[in-house]
């Protein structure tokens, strides 16, 4: 496998702009790339995902290698120690932003392919990739690919980053805004009773009480605040309204969740409501036990691309288009180049040295085996 090409093709997908929604310009450079590889098939869906196929040796389910189009805003480019669009390779390393979420293993992901064809071999069974629209966003792209899949899947590989860590799932997401109301009056009556930050103070009293048992694979729930707003124009004035956004990383079916809130805001002055699931505000995660013919299938080849045999399995702390092919009855686990801790910071880089090893573990598992 060339790493100038990869290489190559890394800087290419972080010089495209890809905000969710703005994805078009990517995925016309993604499918070039794919039809450049000679891939079987290469085409787009109607949520402008971009899909290729590579034929394999026997006949059966598919496997499908899934990464995503879209990337998170930069911010403020000043942050960044090199600018966030130029893909720069400094030594052994890319930098930008989308490096490790999610181009650098979108990447790694085609030129496994690209590897296997390299050298005259087919892939043992199929092999669907795809990089999907709008996962920072809810995963329009990911909830239309598993509404419409391209083929029988068997099995399916999320390559967000991991350091090339086997993945075994992640936590659902929610985000509830909490509008706790009051009544506006001057500050200098000092009402308690109708100044809603008093009741903001208890909302974030039984926040802090609240627990939840452990799932056996991706751990306890958390809940958080993360953002407060008010409608208070004055220093001298209390609000009418404060709103809060809490931050739910779950694993317990919705209508416990719904029981939770119901109890976390009783005799509160508000009406929050858990958003429906399978929206933007409220996904659900994944889990695939460490028993999973998948997981043990996989284990050893990520294990081999971080060169320690003795690795074992983890679990995100972010969410993932996961959600979406494991809850479609794909068995489903993840792993990928990068660290999963530069994604979205101003210091956002990848490995060129962890993507090879990822490529050509990935390479040497879909030659070898079946499931």
């Amino acid at each position: 496998m060339s790493a100038d090409r990869l290489v190559a093709f890394l800087q290419a997908l972080i010089r495209t702009r890809s905000m969710p929604g703005e994805e078009a310009e990517l995925t016309d450079r993604v499918v070039q790339e794919w039809h450049d590889l000679q891939f079987d098939e290469v085409r787009t869906d109607a949520a402008g995902n971009a899909l290729a196929f590579v034929r394999g040796r026997e006949p059966g389910p598919a496997w499908l290698l899934l990464t995503h189009l879209d990337h998170v805003s930069e911010g403020d480019a000043s942050l960044w120690t090199h600018p966030p669009f130029e893909g720069v390779l400094e030594g052994d390393t890319v930098h930008g932003r989308g490096a490790v979420d999610i181009k650098g293993p979108l990447a790694a992901q085609t030129y496994a392919l690209a590897a296997l064809l390299a050298r005259g071999e087919r892939p043992r069974r199929d092999v669907w990739i795809a990089a999907v629209t709008q996962e920072e966003v809810g995963g329009e792209g990911a909830a239309h690919l598993v509404a419409h899949p391209p083929g029988e899947i068997g099995a399916v590989i999320v390559a967000e980053p991991s350091s090339n860590r086997l993945m075994l799932g992640h936590r659902g997401v929610a985000h509830v805004h909490v509008q706790l109301r009051g009544r506006a009056h001057h500050a200098s009556l000092a009402l308690h009773d109708q100044n809603p930050f008093f009741a903001l103070g208890e909302l974030l009293r039984r926040v802090q009480a609240l627990t939840f048992e452990p799932h056996p694979v991706v751990g306890a729930s958390s809940l958080t605040v993360t953002q407060v707003t008010h409608d208070s124009g004055s220093e001298n004035l209390t609000p009418n309204t404060v709103t809060a956004v809490l931050d739910w990383r779950f694993s317990e079916e919705d209508a416990e969740n719904r029981a939770t809130l119901a109890r976390l805001l009783r005799d509160l002055p508000t009406d929050a409501q858990l958003a429906p699931l399978w929206t933007a505000h409220n996904t659900p995660g994944f889990s695939t036990a460490p028993e999973h013919p998948l997981a043990r299938l996989v284990a050893p080849y990520a294990a081999a691309s971080q060169g320690d045999v003795g690795a074992t399995p983890g679990v995100w702390k972010f969410a993932t288009d996961g959600r979406y092919t494991h809850a479609a009855g794909w068995p489903t686990v993840g792993w990928g180049p990068g660290d999963e801790g530069l994604a979205h910071t101003t210091q956002e880089r990848v490995s060129v040295p962890e993507m090879q090893a990822y490529a050509t573990a990935l390479a040497d598992l879909l030659s070898r085996e079946t499931f």
